[in-house]
């Protein structure tokens, strides 16, 4: 819940940097100790963006191409799961020319000029129905949702928005 000491915080950020695949040929114009100094006493965890992002560099990194749609409804969302598609993506295009997909209500061409919002609510509108889709699987004693997401190693969950 809490972060550990000053110290420990460097030295595993520090060994992060330095060891993962993930981070190599990375430039950075700051420290460790920069990073560990703007950060707060509470460790915040984004569980659902973390899953995200840890299996999609999997994916990229393994696989010669990752196929995907864009999804723009929950349930366009849980059928693509459950059809076996490896990734789900949001196109800045759908959110724009959606007026539900964006938080305006409007459509618009693909500007960024949609709210700010619109992107990260959706996604929260999507990730929620994923899970839902797992309460329910697990509750019909099947495989759940995010379980049969795992054996097919697929990246649904991008970001969680508060």
């Amino acid at each position: 819940m809490f972060w550990p000491s000053k110290e420990e915080q460097i030295e595993e950020l520090n060994k992060k940097w330095n060891e993962s695949e993930r981070f190599r040929g990375i430039k950075r114009n700051y420290n460790a100790e920069d990073v560990v100094a703007l950060r707060g006493s509470l460790k915040i965890e984004n569980t659902i963006a973390r899953a995200g992002a840890e299996r999609l560099w999997s994916l990229l990194n393994s696989e010669p191409y990752v196929s995907t749609f864009g999804a723009l409804t929950g349930s366009q969302a849980s059928q693509m799961v459950k059809a076996g598609l490896k990734s789900l993506y949001m196109s800045g295009w759908q959110v724009a020319g959606d007026g539900v997909g964006n938080t305006a209500g409007q459509t618009y061409p693909d500007q960024s000029l949609y709210p700010s919002n619109s992107v990260p609510t959706l996604v929260k509108t999507l990730n929620n129905a994923l899970l839902r889709a797992d309460q329910i699987s697990k509750l019909n004693g099947e495989d759940s949702l995010l379980l049969q997401m795992q054996k097919q190693g697929l990246v649904a969950l991008f970001m969680h928005s508060n």
